[in-house]
């Protein structure tokens, strides 16, 4: 018995060293996680069987009917509520570790909480589980709470390339949407001007460190394109003040570009001209960026065509704006 003692004692201090670094190396929200699930196998354990049975066929699944549409930046604090079917003692968890749940109130239709978002994070989008109490049943529901802000990214790419991105903000009283719209800027070596900009959607990720997607438009907006050119033209003609001359100049100069448009949507069936917007594209051809951010320093990499680089090393900066 005292060899097996000797043996078996260093295996099971191994054993807890392990756990403790596993569970030290769990983020917030799986702590908190493990902790209603836990309550709730406690509370199971201390039925009996019969108990059980009858527990297993009256638990419902918790119904989220409707979240408030929440918008907060860094650092603000922001108001939540969700509709639904909640049984008394129903736990809500939002998936992130950069919040914290200052104050809530649970009723029988409503929960009702105030989130404070940690300064210094990135955007993200938050979804929220609700977990019956016992039987541990649980729903969820994306996008609860949207983090964003005024976000400047500078990268510098392997290739000598550098990407600015900058948060596309919604118009004065304009919807937050849960996508965050992004315009990209491509220089070459130490050019001020951009050689090309795209729009891109960037679309955050729940992760340790926190990792970023941006998906990369191929239409080149170095310019202003037909549409925001007719939408401009259209709001001087709403002006009241604008002469009869001036009006009739805009309405021509709008119809000349709907004549552009129908030339180039006929080019469009060109082979030539196909192969020449392909060629264009090879000098490009940048459809994503992958990244990972701590402390405000971004690593990744970005996928071009291959004559540019299939996957070209980037490093660089994210970083809140004051407005």
């Amino acid at each position: 018995m005292r060899r097996f003692g000797r043996i078996a004692l260093p295996a099971v201090v191994g054993a807890v060293l392990a756990w403790g670094v596993t569970h030290a190396y769990l983020s917030k929200y799986q702590q908190k996680r493990q902790e209603i699930l836990a309550a709730c196998k406690a509370a199971r354990d201390k039925l009996t069987p019969e108990e059980q049975k009858q527990l297993a066929a009256k638990c419902n699944t918790p119904e989220i009917a409707l979240v408030s549409p929440s918008v907060v930046k860094p650092g603000d604090t922001v108001e939540v509520t969700i509709t639904g079917k909640f049984p008394a003692g129903t736990n809500f968890l939002f998936q992130s570790d950069s919040i914290e749940v200052v104050k809530e109130a649970c009723a029988a239709n409503s929960y009702k909480a105030t989130i404070k978002v940690t300064p210094g994070g990135g955007p993200e989008n938050l979804s929220v589980a609700a977990f019956v109490p016992v039987c541990c049943k649980s729903n969820s529901r994306n996008n609860a709470i949207s983090v964003t802000g005024n976000f400047a990214w500078e990268l510098k790419g392997a290739n000598g390339w550098t990407v600015k991105a900058h948060s596309v903000l919604p118009e004065p009283g304009g919807r937050q949407t849960s996508e965050f719209p992004y315009m990209l800027e491509f220089f070459r070596g130490a050019e001020t001007t951009p050689f090309t900009k795209r729009s891109a959607t960037l679309h955050p990720s729940q992760s340790d460190p926190p990792s970023y997607y941006f998906s990369i438009s191929n239409q080149d907006e170095s310019s202003m394109n037909a549409q925001q050119q007719m939408e401009a033209i259209g709001k001087q003609i709403q002006n009241p003040n604008i002469s009869d001359a001036d009006r009739d100049k805009l309405v021509a100069k709008m119809q000349a570009i709907m004549e552009n448009m129908t030339k180039d949507f006929q080019k469009m069936s060109d082979p030539a001209y196909l192969k020449q917007l392909q060629a264009k594209e090879q000098e490009f051809g940048c459809t994503a960026i992958n990244l990972t951010v701590q402390a405000g320093a971004a690593t990744g990499n970005m996928l071009c065509s291959e004559k540019v680089g299939r996957n070209i090393k980037l490093t660089g900066t994210m970083r809140m704006l004051a407005k």
